[in-house]
């Protein structure tokens, strides 16, 4: 059986460790996990529910002070907050991730539409700017063209910006993105393991095998 390079954990899709918004829950949790796969770098994304995440009722302010808990207690190796989220909670975050020195992952999705290459590229901007570590960007393609798009800011982000990036295009549609993005600059591309908590992910097997295929000359 086929093993990833990196697990995430979705925090906002476990009901019990955000109970009450109580951190030794979340931090106990996820030493579980580590156990669990010692071997396996751990990102752990509380996702808001505004772009994507299951709803538990927590501000911005709560699931910072939550990521932030596991990153002290030194069980994470990434921890992914949202770009758009409330600049005090989000610069709290980055303060607790520069002292842990657990990189911050800052995201953007839109599950909408795809913007520009010119405006992809400054949200890839925009995060590198509120002092990201890795900056992520996934949106929704309506046709063929807007994976292109997509990619393309990707690569040029990737040419202007000092580090790592990710770009997904979202959805049926945009699965060259997840295959093909490694050629893009995108440094990470996500699978499913029982189900997909985004659309368009494809199983762990069959992703590598494509993007293994890809990489073939």
């Amino acid at each position: 059986m086929q093993q990833p390079d990196l697990l995430e954990w979705r925090v906002d899709h476990f009901e019990g460790s955000v109970a009450g918004a109580a951190s030794d829950a979340l931090v106990g949790t996820a030493a579980v996990i580590r156990a669990a796969a010692p071997r396996r770098p751990l990102l752990v994304t509380l996702r808001a529910v505004r772009e994507g995440g299951v709803d538990r009722g927590l501000d911005d302010a709560t699931r910072a002070g939550l990521l932030g808990a596991v990153a002290r207690a030194g069980l994470a190796d990434i921890v992914d907050f949202e770009a758009g989220s409330d600049p005090d909670a989000l610069a709290m975050l980055r303060e607790i991730c520069v002292v842990a020195r657990v990189p911050l992952l800052l995201s953007m999705h839109d599950f909408e539409r795809t913007p520009s290459s010119d405006s992809l590229l400054a949200a890839f901007a925009h995060m590198d700017a509120l002092g990201a570590d890795i900056v992520k960007l996934a949106v929704m393609p309506r046709s063929e063209a807007d994976v292109t798009t997509l990619l393309e800011a990707t690569w040029r982000a990737d040419r202007a910006l000092s580090i790592p990036l990710v770009g997904i295009s979202m959805g049926a549609l945009g699965t060259p993105s997840r295959v093909l993005g490694h050629r893009f600059g995108s440094r990470i591309t996500w699978c499913s393991g029982v189900e997909a908590s985004a659309p368009g992910q494809l199983p762990l097997e069959l992703l590598r095998r494509l993007v293994e295929e890809s990489r073939t000359p």
